[in-house]
């Protein structure tokens, strides 16, 4: 996103003014420049607030310095519906090895409608529940999800080779490269 110094100096007006949504936005615009600790600084005051965009934020730029911070953030976002962080929890809970509540993170956003967490969920039940996997990837892929199609092609080679076709054919007309 190249640099638009108006829009810049319209979102920090409206954020030292108190709007919550534009420090969020200027969050982002000081994270794209590189201004991490003012990215900081105005993520931290809107997720202060309440703004769940800004919690999630927030917690990916912390998660390296205070893991523990990035968690309490995401779990607050999370609490208010936002697919990302649930999506992130289930990472992160996958990450430490607990298996049922990355499940339990993943099936929430997937349920949401969150493609990457349709296919992690999926992906995770796989080896114990075919069908449940079945169909979160099909969710996934209909949704344009080009590894889910592609997941689907593999998986279904030897069980429903039409329908394995279909995916692999839609994954190759729908992959950029």
């Amino acid at each position: 996103m190249p640099a638009n110094p108006d829009f810049e100096a319209r979102t920090r007006q409206a954020a030292e003014a108190g709007d919550v949504r534009a420090m969020s936005t200027l969050g982002g615009i000081l994270f794209q420049k590189q201004e991490l600790t003012e990215a900081e600084q105005w993520w931290r005051k809107a997720a202060e607030q309440g703004d769940a965009d800004a919690m999630s934020n927030l917690a990916a730029l912390l998660f390296q310095r205070d893991p523990a911070e990035a968690q309490a953030w995401l779990i607050r976002a999370a609490e208010q519906g936002h697919d990302l962080a649930m999506h992130n929890l289930g990472y992160l809970a996958y990450q430490r090895g607990a298996t049922d509540e990355a499940l339990g993170w993943y099936l929430k956003a997937a349920q949401r409608g969150y493609t990457s967490s349709m296919y992690n969920y999926a992906s995770l039940v796989l080896k114990t529940d075919f069908d449940e996997a079945d169909r979160w990837l099909t969710r996934a892929a209909d949704r344009g999800d080009v590894g889910a199609m592609q997941k689907l092609a593999t998986i279904l080679a030897e069980r429903d080779p039409a329908r394995a076709e279909k995916w692999a054919r839609k994954a190759a007309e729908s992959d950029p490269q």
